[in-house]
């Protein structure tokens, strides 16, 4: 009877067999967790909401987001002008007076003006060849534009330099440098 021939369960590979086949099945499962990963994205990615939420450039997958009710009432403007209106009517509808300023002081827009020079908003006011100049401080320089066009503005309505001739303004001037930095005439406040 012919003898039979034993399996070969284990057979011997040489070490770099060994090594290579191992490589191999590294990146076979690294190919297979990418593309696990990417399908996941994928289809868990919707173009945007039917009802137009979460569309645009900051959109989230609907799998990482909020629950659809989150997005409700959110629409509220964390600004307090809205950053695309042009720069010259910024301040169109804004509603304001010196006489808002001096009501806080008793009424009397000098005791608003000696405000400015106590803050160090303003520093001194002169005539330099016949043109009336007014030297902002430090302070000024910390005013938003809004502040800043009112104070020139109750400057103004106090000693009525822009009405008082035609084509009536003052100069505004650095306290530090002497150097003009803007103009206010009747238009408002020009500044370089």
């Amino acid at each position: 009877m012919p003898r039979l021939k034993e399996p070969e369960v284990f057979q011997e590979l040489p070490l770099n067999q060994i090594l290579n086949r191992d490589k191999t099945m590294q990146k076979t499962l690294r190919l297979c967790l990418m593309s696990a990963v990417c399908a996941v994205m994928t289809l868990s990615a919707p173009a945007a909401h039917a009802d137009g939420r979460g569309s645009g450039s900051g959109s989230k997958p609907i799998v990482w987001s909020w629950w659809p009710s989150h997005w409700d009432k959110l629409d509220f403007n964390p600004h307090l002008e809205h950053p695309t209106h042009p720069h010259n009517s910024q301040w169109d509808r804004v509603e304001w007076s010196p006489e808002d300023w001096a009501a806080q002081r008793g009424g009397s827009r000098m005791k608003v003006i000696d405000g400015f020079y106590t803050a160090d908003v303003l520093h001194k006011q002169y005539i330099d060849d016949e043109i009336p100049v007014l030297e902002v401080g430090p302070a000024f320089y910390m005013l938003g534009g809004h502040d800043k066009r009112r104070v020139m503005e109750t400057v103004d309505q106090e000693f009525g330099i822009t009405t008082s001739r035609l084509n009536g303004m003052f100069m505004v001037r650095d306290w530090r440098t002497g150097k003009d930095i803007g103009a206010y005439t009747a238009y408002g406040l020009q500044l370089q």
